[in-house]
């Protein structure tokens, strides 16, 4: 009698723990098929081949004319009193170049909204890609204004945005219909060259000393690239 309680209490034991272990398998076995459902849901999702297609053409047809600027911060950038301790003078020249570049901008785009031709979606995409263009220009700018300060390099980082400017009132124009250069646009030209031709000179300076003992001095050409365009 008493091995035979032995004898059932052990199979009890077996019948339990195999038991027990088929549920635990069950669970798993759910678990990860379910795993592999939602990754291969997953993948297919992201494998349609119009996903791409729709995302894209959502982003574009949010663009705006107010998307259209210079820079996201240049009010910030203009109003930093961190470059008032500039010892060599040429960051005034910087800025007065940016803050004419984002006046012309912000003048243009206010043209185009008020112009009776209203600009298509396609051309408020094509002015906003042109103003995204310039506002990396700006970023070179700023990081050279940061000492030490290499006189060469702000006037190239200068020239590159203002010739990014160019590019962008080349679009603005064609969006207003605007067939001859404006006298204000004329004026900004102005005014940017006269700061540029200050940096021009100091670079011309910068250059002739590193170049003392070089026979090959670099020059800078002084074209008004406004008038040309």
């Amino acid at each position: 009698a008493t091995m035979d309680a032995v004898v059932a209490v052990a199979i009890s034991v077996l019948a339990v723990v195999f038991v027990g272990s088929l549920v635990a398998l069950i669970i798993v076995c759910r678990h990860k098929y379910c795993s592999n459902k939602d990754h291969l849901s997953r993948q297919m999702q992201d494998s349609r081949p119009d996903i791409h297609l729709i995302h894209g053409q959502g982003d574009s047809n949010d663009v705006e004319l107010d998307d259209v600027r210079l820079h996201p911060d240049i009010e910030k950038i203009l109003a930093d009193e961190q470059w008032v301790d500039d010892a060599t003078g040429l960051i005034p020249h910087c800025l007065s170049i940016l803050k004419a570049c984002h006046q012309l901008t912000e003048r243009l785009v206010t043209l185009a909204v008020s112009s009776p031709s209203q600009p298509t979606q396609s051309q408020v995409v094509e002015m906003a890609s042109a103003a995204r263009r310039v506002s990396p220009r700006v970023d070179d700018v700023i990081r050279a204004m940061y000492p030490p300060l290499d006189a060469r390099l702000l006037e190239a980082r200068c020239r590159a945005v203002i010739l990014s400017v160019v590019h962008l009132t080349l679009v603005l124009r064609t969006v207003c219909n605007i067939p001859a250069t404006p006298a204000w646009i004329e004026d900004y030209s102005a005014d940017m060259e006269a700061h540029m031709q200050v940096l021009r000179d100091a670079a011309m300076v910068a250059d002739m000393m590193s170049h003392q003992t070089c026979d090959q001095p670099v020059m800078v050409p002084t074209t008004n690239h406004f008038s040309a365009a």
